[in-house]
């Protein structure tokens, strides 16, 4: 490995190629074939597949036979019990071989080219300020309408962090990432017993005190929005996993509060009690775990995240019912 080398990515000296594809799936075998053949459009061939079978029951393991006998892609197939995408995503980050890793989900794909594009942009940071940044993120388009799906970025390409971008500037929508692998190890998802399911930005809050990305107004992956997909079922994700979407908004309002407006962190409080409230964790525990100064918020709030507690519980008694019928 030549100095130039370890100059642009700082300890790739560890890594055996510089992107990692890392493909979390569950009983998607019909669309996982998409998604693995928009990896063999990037352009290079310095990457690895790992393919996270979180416990599918279809034919997904002969699907991923098949694709790697046919493009000889360099493929790796991990296969174990359902625990959720959080924990499938811990367990494969000590597995990654990749100075870079993209998360593909298995009903999206990839851009044509684009790998290569975002490892140019990474290469336009001065090299004195590598080893701050996590990486480099560009958009999300509709699949099949082709229109970018949020907000684009309010200036291309622009140095900033997940909390100034979501809360100072109001950018909104799916966004994708190339991430140095060493940054991701920092920062594994929270587990829960009994949850699988996690509000992703507890780790990109927690990321944004320490590293920046460069964003850039390219369409990095075409996404595809389907019934039982993580989106459709966000109401069963945030009830089948209370502990873990109140981590994520007690951090946002101790910790992460810097860009947020009054009425950003009403919002957050309302959720704080909707979520400790279907967690069963009490009012005393409730208060004591916010800072001081959140305190007073707690008691304007609590009525209406009460209630919405109560709403999910109703909903939750009403979908029992209906399976048991």
């Amino acid at each position: 490995m030549s100095g130039q080398t370890e100059r642009k990515y700082p300890g790739f000296y560890q890594y055996e190629y510089l992107f990692t594809v890392l493909v979390i799936t569950f009983n998607r075998a019909s669309l996982l074939k998409r998604a693995l053949e928009s990896i063999t459009r990037q352009g290079t061939t310095d990457i690895e597949v790992i393919v996270v079978d979180d416990g599918s029951t279809d034919d997904t393991k002969e699907v991923v036979k098949r694709f790697k006998a046919r493009t000889g892609l360099n493929l790796r197939y991990m296969w174990h019990d359902n625990c959720g995408k959080p924990a499938s995503y811990n367990r494969a980050l000590t597995k990654i071989s990749g100075y870079f890793t993209i998360i593909l989900d298995s009903d999206d794909v990839l851009s044509d080219h684009i790998l290569p594009r975002l490892d140019y942009w990474w290469n336009t940071i001065p090299e004195e300020k590598r080893p701050f940044f996590a990486g480099v993120e560009g958009l999300c388009a509709d699949l099949n309408t082709k229109k970018v799906m949020g907000d684009p970025f309010p200036w291309s390409p622009m140095d900033s962090d997940f909390l100034e971008t979501r809360y100072r500037y109001g950018i909104s929508g799916d966004k994708r990432h190339i991430m140095r692998t060493d940054v991701m190890r920092e920062f594994p998802f929270p587990l829960f017993n009994g949850e699988k399911e996690m509000r992703e930005s507890v780790i990109w809050c927690r990321m944004a005190h320490k590293y920046k990305f460069r964003y850039v107004n390219e369409i990095v992956q075409y996404c595809e929005q389907l019934p039982g997909g993580l989106t459709s079922r966000a109401r069963e994700r945030r009830l089948s996993s209370p502990n873990n979407f109140r981590l994520a908004f007690l951090e946002l309002l101790n910790l992460h509060n810097t860009y947020l407006t009054p009425k950003d962190q009403y919002r957050a409080m309302v959720r704080y009690i909707r979520h400790s409230t279907c967690a069963r964790i009490s009012c005393i525990k409730q208060l004591a775990d916010l800072v001081p100064a959140k305190r007073p918020m707690w008691f304007m709030a609590f009525p209406e995240g009460f209630i919405g507690a109560l709403k999910d519980r109703l909903l939750v008694k009403r979908k029992f019912e209906r399976e048991r019928t």
